[in-house]
């Protein structure tokens, strides 16, 4: 897997953007504000549609723009495609748009557009994903599978729009005493779909655990035993049907994959909330690992890597850790201070861009 170019119209502060890719190794050199993490953000889109960075896809257009738009040239197996996706604000809620995708120029669902490219992203933010909210956990699932398995996007697009329906029904419910007729129609939908999501959690979070332990012992030796707990919100019509009542009362429903979250343990303690910052940068930096093996056995090559200024928040073994992965799989690199003044040492000469 890699992309060759991209091409950015009105995305963030990228008015017009042209960047080439020419070796396995890219570094991007800029002042903070130049637009560096922009271009992984655009890069990292094309493999998921979604950025990991906002909430509405409208943040994503240029201030004052009516759409931004993301070409790229990308090869997967030795075959080459033409990938575009556009965001349109909307004209009656800025907060709104509309996304179009495109693959070899031909019009394409969003569910066909996810995974055609793979990239694996590693910024310092994503430490949230030990430490933050369910909800970051849940999206980082989310973007990370849906690029592996089509079957897992189009279940999580339907999920989605079926529990908006039900919870719309529920307060109408609530509300007006009207639409119970209609909630096993929706509950249907949720209950297929939300077990599809819940089986590829399970899946990568299994093949997670048979590796975590044995990786973060070869960074750190000091380290014990380092599994992921997944807590699964279980969906079924039996769970659904017994909470019917209490979900009327809220007026959302309280059972589903969209309750879902996992914590890191160490030993025997939550690293998100009980372990010093270097156990949880070790814990993240094996999440990202593991995920491009993941990648790899899942789809037969490895995904494109994307590391945002992430070098000054490890220590000396972590960044010997991420240098050793650098050369297997092309890597592109956002920094702003010269690589080799942070004591990295690179093999063969990187192809320097300057923004």
């Amino acid at each position: 897997m890699r992309i060759h170019n991209i091409n950015l119209h009105n995305f963030r502060n990228h008015g017009k953007y042209t960047c080439v890719f020419e070796n396995d190794l890219t570094i991007i050199y800029g002042v903070n504000g130049a637009g560096k993490t922009n271009l992984l953000e655009a890069i990292y889109v094309l493999a998921t549609s979604k950025s990991p960075r906002t909430k509405y896809d409208s943040d994503l257009i240029e201030l004052k723009k009516n759409f931004a738009t993301i070409t790229g040239v990308i090869d997967s197996n030795g075959d080459e495609y033409n990938l575009e996706l556009q965001v349109l604000r909307s004209e009656l809620n800025p907060n709104l748009s509309v996304k179009k995708a495109k693959v070899n120029k031909v019009i394409k669902t969003i569910a066909y557009f996810c995974g055609v490219f793979n990239a694996v992203l590693f910024t310092p933010q994503d430490i949230d994903i030990i430490t933050g909210s369910p909800g970051v956990r849940r999206r980082y699932l989310d973007l990370l599978l849906a690029q592996i398995d089509p079957n897992y996007k189009k279940s999580l697009s339907l999920y989605n729009k079926s529990l908006k329906q039900r919870n719309k029904l529920l307060e109408d419910i609530r509300k007006e005493g009207r639409g119970r007729d209609q909630i096993p129609f929706w509950d249907n939908i949720i209950v297929q779909n939300g077990l599809i999501l819940q089986s590829g959690r399970q899946k990568y979070i299994n093949y997670i655990n048979s590796r975590l332990s044995s990786l973060t012992e070869e960074l750190d030796n000091k380290h014990k035993e380092a599994k992921i707990i997944y807590k699964e919100n279980e969906i079924s019509q039996d769970k659904l049907d017994k909470h019917l009542e209490i979900d009327i009362r809220a007026q959302t429903t309280l059972i589903g994959p969209h309750r879902d979250d996992f914590h890191v343990e160490l030993g025997t303690f939550d690293v998100g909330q009980f372990g010093s910052r270097g156990q949880q940068r070790t814990l993240l930096l094996c999440l990202k690992l593991l995920e491009i093996e993941y990648f790899e056995q899942e789809r037969g090559q490895r995904p494109v890597l994307l590391l945002d200024d992430i070098f000054s928040e490890l220590d000396s073994s972590h960044k010997n850790a991420v240098m050793e992965v650098i050369g297997k799989q092309q890597t592109i690199i956002t920094s702003a201070e010269d690589i080799r003044e942070l004591g990295l040492e690179l093999s063969g000469t990187p192809h320097v861009i300057r923004l």
